[in-house]
Formats: structure tokens, C-alpha cells, sequence
């Protein structure tokens, strides 16, 4: 059963986000965009949003939750 929480938070986390990225880059929303630029001069800079995978963390957690309530009524 632990391994099905692990999986499915993992899941939720990377659909979430994938998702609040997409959208971001879609329409141009730059609160949701995530980028990489390695036009600079001095080497690598990355630049973006952490806010989707922040959401995306809140997220998993209530899946978590989620699923430990189902378990417990599923046990009754």
C-alpha cells in the first residue's frame, strides 16, 4: 500500500505541474512559466517560476491525505 501512496503523489506531482507549466508557457502567464537560457556569455543561467511545483507539492500532499482517509474507511 505504500507503495501505491508513493506512486500516485509521485504521478500527482509531475502531472500538476506539467500542466500548470503547459498553461503558463500556452498563454504566456509568467507567474507559471518555468525556462532554461543558456545564451549568456558567463555559462549556464536558468530562469522561471517555482510557484507551479510549490502547487504541485500541496497538491501531492492532499492526494497523501487522501489516501490515508480512503484507508482508514476502506479498514472499518
Amino acid at each position: 500500500m505504500m507503495f501505491k501512496k508513493v506512486l500516485l503523489g509521485l504521478l500527482a506531482f509531475f502531472v500538476v505541474s506539467g500542466i500548470l507549466i503547459f498553461v503558463g508557457n500556452t498563454f504566456q502567464i509568467e507567474i507559471l512559466m518555468f525556462q532554461f537560457y543558456t545564451e549568456t556569455s558567463d555559462g549556464f543561467e536558468a530562469g522561471g517560476s517555482l510557484i507551479p511545483f510549490g502547487i504541485a507539492a500541496v497538491v501531492t500532499y492532499l492526494v497523501g491525505r487522501w489516501c490515508e482517509k480512503r484507508k482508514k474507511v476502506v479498514l472499518e
